[in-house]
């Protein structure tokens, strides 16, 4: 009996300890890719991959795309909805500006400072009434994806630095 506690228990420490070190590489990764998300954030600056090719879009690029005003439902948690008016660009406007080809892609993820990240289908990232880049200037910026039709904003993606075309 006690050969057979004493495996259980070496077993046991094994799992804990590859888990530990599993752990731990993770967290060296996912510190590193927060990092580069969080200078992004911070620069005005937020990413488009398309397969192997990082294009860069600027708050300069950005505003220098025609704005448009349109409202949306924002929810939060607790709370009932609230109509808000917010100023953007159309990410479809965004690839076109960038000359990026979307053909051969079927979603685009969104993803956030803080880890979030948000999927949609390709032909709603290119409906020009549906996906809409805004310039956040409050706590939340400098970019948030925003989906006017849809009822809640639960897939909005706030702190924006990178939007990857799978």
């Amino acid at each position: 009996m006690k050969n057979k506690a004493k495996k259980s228990t070496v077993a046991v420490i094994s799992v804990i300890a590859a888990l530990a070190v599993g752990v731990a590489v993770l967290a060296v990764l996912n510190g590193r890719d927060a990092a580069g998300k969080k200078e992004l954030h911070r620069d005005a600056v937020f990413l488009i991959v398309a397969g192997e090719t990082e294009y860069r879009v600027t708050m300069e690029e950005f505003l220098s795309l025609e704005q448009r005003e349109f409202e949306a439902n924002y929810k939060k948690s607790g709370r009932d909805p609230e109509t808000r008016r917010y100023t953007g660009a159309p990410l479809a406007e965004i690839l076109q500006m960038k000359e990026i080809d979307t053909a051969g892609f079927s979603g685009a993820v969104f993803g956030a400072a803080d880890g979030y990240t948000s999927a949609i289908s390709m032909e709603d990232a290119l409906d020009a009434q549906r996906c809409f880049i805004a310039a956040d200037e409050g706590e939340d910026g400098p970019f948030r994806m925003i989906l006017p039709k849809d009822q809640f904003s639960q897939r909005w993606c706030k702190q924006l630095t990178d939007v990857t075309l799978k």
